[in-house]
């Protein structure tokens, strides 16, 4: 057995590292290499292509750790290996892919706000794979796609000096220096983008930095957002409690598109420069501007991941590369709305449809098959505002999730003339949709779990994330469910009449 170095390159990484051990790292300046071990920065290639006994992984975080992977330099098979983060919410997880030769040691643990996970395997296994296992729990486990693009160099994003690169696999969108050889991962070629094309904010890890979490209730008072933050997701988790974060310009336009596109809510104090608007978007920039019309904090969350989402995150930034290049990419899955109601319903039903922006849509009548990648089965009973499907494929992105449920959250009794919103959980994983007596939320499901009933969704295993319910307000007619809807403890707050909100609007449709 080869001997151990008997002394770390990091304090955090292991002190018995089978050598001849090579350790990647994005420090700018690593400590000294212990005898037997090789230190590299990420950016560069290691001295040969295996024969390692060990391999480590010392990187900042969560997000530097998907871009790594999507680009490894050849690396070989070895049996022992290490991932540790500088800055983690939690420590990586692992799940062994059932190919692989016995797992002898798993070790999962945090130290002093890091994260250290070290695998031992009876056999070598290729290097790459285990890293690309281990970077995909670091994240939301995104819905995998069509591949990504390559971009030349000299785009000048500011982003670490290890190739990105923009997958649907392991996230990253772009790649300055092409990979040494050929991976499984990335599996195309190099496009050439122009400089200076507006580039420079993303792309942002939406299932990294996604907005779960952000329904939390504010106990802490605003703070000031300080430029020398780096966008984590511990620190998006460090602010889930606070009413706002306020933004005084000059800002880092990409760390405000971060905390954007986590939800975390961003109180402006004065215009956004001129400098700064053509890089945040307009959409973005418009809801920065401190004459924007003034909602209340959960609204202005939804509204600013929707913002950051659609400019900065993986699939809109490479949607825009691809646009500059001339190339085509992935777009987003196609919808089939299943029309479950009766004859009388079909026309509001309809209209609601009519209204949503940014989704292409093929309305199916029951009894039909449908063609969509996705599929949501509706009544349309209530009142949708024009971006319940957006949001919902925002949600399946971001959180990976099999199922996404935007629920009846807010509900419109027909039978009292009132409107209540509900008590629960929102955006966050769930064990599965709603099932109240008499209500039923937009549930949106993977083709493959069109017709299941929510028991036989949760037997199947499916993960279920349920994202704000505050697109769309539920209709209950009749006074059946009324005892159980109304108990005081289910009931946040509680109005006279027909309540839309901000996200909704007035017109959406349907009578009252």
């Amino acid at each position: 057995m080869p001997a151990p170095a008997e002394t770390a390159v990091h304090p955090a990484l292991p002190a018995d590292l089978r050598t001849p051990a090579l350790v990647l790292t994005d420090e700018p300046d690593p400590a000294p290499a212990a005898e037997g071990v090789t230190v590299c920065g990420v950016g560069t290639r290691p001295p040969r292509d295996g024969g390692w006994a060990s391999v480590t992984l010392a990187l900042a975080d969560e997000t530097a750790l998907r871009r790594t992977v999507s680009a490894l330099p050849p690396l070989g098979r070895a049996r022992s290996l290490a991932v540790v983060l500088r800055s983690a919410v939690s420590p990586v997880a692992l799940v062994p892919r059932p190919e692989w030769p016995a797992l002898r040691e798993l070790d999962v643990r945090t130290v002093d706000g890091s994260a250290v996970t070290r695998v031992e395997l009876a056999k070598g296994v290729p290097v790459a794979d285990v890293l690309v296992e281990l970077a995909r729990a670091t994240g939301s486990g995104a819905v995998a796609g069509h591949g990504g693009l390559v971009a030349a160099p000299g785009l000048g994003l500011g982003l670490p000096a290890v190739a990105d690169v923009v997958t649907d696999d392991v996230p990253a969108s772009l790649v300055t220096v092409p990979p040494a050889e050929p991976s499984t991962i990335l599996a195309v070629d190099p496009v050439p983008v122009p400089t200076g094309a507006g580039l420079d904010v993303g792309p942002l890890d939406e299932a990294v930095l996604g907005p779960w979490g952000s329904a939390a209730p504010a106990t802490r008072p605003a703070v000031d957002l300080d430029p020398s933050w780096r966008p984590t997701a511990a620190l998006v988790a460090s602010l889930r409690d606070v009413e706002a974060v306020r933004v005084a310009w000059p800002a880092p336009e990409r760390l405000v598109a971060a905390l954007a596109l986590a939800g975390v809510p961003l109180q402006p104090l004065g215009p956004v420069p001129e400098a700064s608007r053509p890089l945040l978007g307009d959409a973005l920039a418009d809801l920065l501007d401190p004459g924007a019309p003034p909602v209340d904090r959960e609204v202005r969350s939804v509204l600013l991941a929707r913002a950051a989402h659609d400019t900065h995150a993986v699939p809109a930034w490479r949607e825009r590369v691809g646009a500059r290049a001339g190339v085509r990419v992935a777009t987003a899955p196609s919808v089939s709305v299943v029309l479950t109601c009766g004859p009388d319903g079909v026309d509001q039903a309809r209209a609601q449809l009519a209204r949503q922006v940014g989704v292409d849509v093929e309305v199916v009548e029951p009894g039909a098959t449908p063609a969509g990648d996705v599929v949501l089965a509706t009544d349309a009973s209530g009142w949708w505002g024009p971006e319940v499907l957006a949001d919902l494929l925002r949600a399946r992105r971001s959180s990976g999730a099999d199922v996404v449920e935007m629920p009846a959250e807010v509900v419109h009794v027909q039978a009292i003339g009132t409107t209540v919103r509900r008590r629960l959980a929102t955006q966050e994983y769930v064990a599965g949709p709603d099932v109240s007596a008499g209500l039923a939320g937009l549930v949106l499901v993977d083709r493959a779990l069109a017709g299941l009933g929510p028991g036989e969704i949760r037997a199947s295993g499916a993960t279920t994330y349920r994202t704000h319910g505050l697109a769309h307000v539920a209709r209950l007619r009749g006074h059946e469910h009324l005892p159980a809807l109304l108990r005081r403890e289910l009931v946040v707050a509680q109005w006279r009449g027909l309540r839309l909100g901000p996200l909704v609007e007035p017109g959406a449709g349907g009578a009252s």
